[in-house]
């Protein structure tokens, strides 16, 4: 009896585009391993570099002695971390993915507001909305004390004084803070300031209401949606708040008028919230941008002290009367100082100088204006 024939299998015939996709998948493994070393070579990242606050490292020279040559290794681990190929669109595509995927946001000192609004989260803005750590009776007592010994230190020089406080951000724009933050129901510390110093016979001026009022009368936003800062129609409404408690302490104080002040609407890259999320262009709007007609003052010197964080900014009237002055400022006065300067014939704008007092002797100012944001008066957590 003969046996069954069995059938031998047919093999699958190969699909033609086989070979195709895997060499295709070969050529995007290559081009994923090697263009790294190809943006480290030719620079083909098309993503602009992020915007830091900070020095990237440079590549370190070869050591020169036994402790260069322990520090070494770090060195090149900072330098290759930063110089890192396609570090550009890795650091993009990572805060497009928190914020569209995920829905948190890549920096946690940045607040992701409503409508496109961004709010600084550090714990010390934060705590100063919601009026957290009021100050102490001791405390107060303290910050008194330091204000009418400036005060004085200038009277005895023939120098007038006043102090000026900006309101943060989410105090002017509260509804589009992030769902949850909430004011306490207990004093601020700016009010108690405020209370405090100005009982005393300082000289004192808190923004908070004549911005508030401005908000709602200006038709144009008066703080960037993504940056910390007032913008320049934010500063103008200040200034014009400032105009009448200045002219009770320098009566014959120049002033600018409306005529003089014209903002140009431009289109500009997200402001400094949106670049600690490396996210500018996404965060791209309309701002104002100030055109003083005439601007009688004339910056003539910008010096950076980097040993000490300061910045000094001089400006010079011939026809803006006889007075000298001296601003301190926080970043809030940096848009400010384009008004004040045209109040006086020399003006040095100090940024984060403190009350300096050497500088304040060299200058011999007839008039010592300080300006601070509010949250300057909150302690660190």
């Amino acid at each position: 009896m003969s046996s069954p024939v069995t059938a031998s299998p047919t093999a699958r015939p190969q699909s033609l585009l086989a070979p195709l996709a895997q060499g295709l998948w070969v050529l995007l493994a290559a081009a994923l391993v090697l263009a790294p070393s190809a943006d480290w070579a030719w620079g083909i990242d098309p993503t602009p570099p992020p915007q830091e606050n900070r020095r990237l490292a440079a590549q370190p020279g070869w050591p020169n002695s036994l402790d260069e040559g322990i520090a070494w290794p770090a060195k090149v681990e900072a330098w290759f971390k930063d110089g890192f190929g396609l570090r550009n669109s890795l650091i993009a595509w990572h805060s497009t993915w928190m914020l569209d995927y995920l829905g948190v946001s890549p920096n946690k000192d940045v607040l992701i507001g409503k409508q496109g609004w961004l709010y600084f989260g550090i714990a010390k803005n934060v705590d100063s909305y919601r009026c957290l750590a009021p100050f102490t009776p001791a405390e107060l007592k303290v910050q008194v004390a330091e204000a009418k010994r400036r005060q004085q230190w200038l009277a005895k020089r023939k120098i007038g004084y006043g102090h000026v406080w900006v309101p943060i951000k989410a105090n002017i724009y509260p509804e589009y803070l992030p769902s949850g933050l909430t004011k306490l129901d207990q004093p601020c510390r700016l009010q108690q300031w405020i209370a405090a110093v100005g009982q005393a016979g300082v000289p004192v001026l808190d923004l908070t209401s004549a911005l508030k009022k401005a908000k709602s009368a200006d038709p144009f936003e008066i703080y960037y949606r993504t940056d910390t800062h007032w913008n320049p129609r934010g500063a103008w409404h200040g200034y014009q708040a400032m105009v009448p408690w200045l002219k009770k302490l320098v009566p014959t104080l120049p002033t600018l008028t409306a005529d003089q002040v014209h903002f140009a609407m431009r289109s500009d890259r997200g402001g400094d919230l949106a670049r600690m999320l490396d996210l500018q262009e996404r965060y791209r709007g309309i701002d104002p941008f100030l055109e003083l007609r005439p601007a009688r003052a004339k910056l003539v010197a910008n010096t950076a002290i980097a040993a000490k964080g300061v910045n000094l900014a001089t400006f010079e009237c011939a026809s803006c009367g006889p007075l000298r002055g001296v601003m301190l400022h926080d970043s809030f006065g940096n848009h400010l100082r384009p008004f004040v300067a045209e109040s006086f014939a020399h003006l040095v704008a100090a940024e984060f100088a403190g009350f300096d007092e050497k500088l304040l002797e060299a200058e011999r100012p007839d008039f010592v204006l300080e300006v601070h944001l509010e949250r300057q008066l909150t302690p660190e957590r």
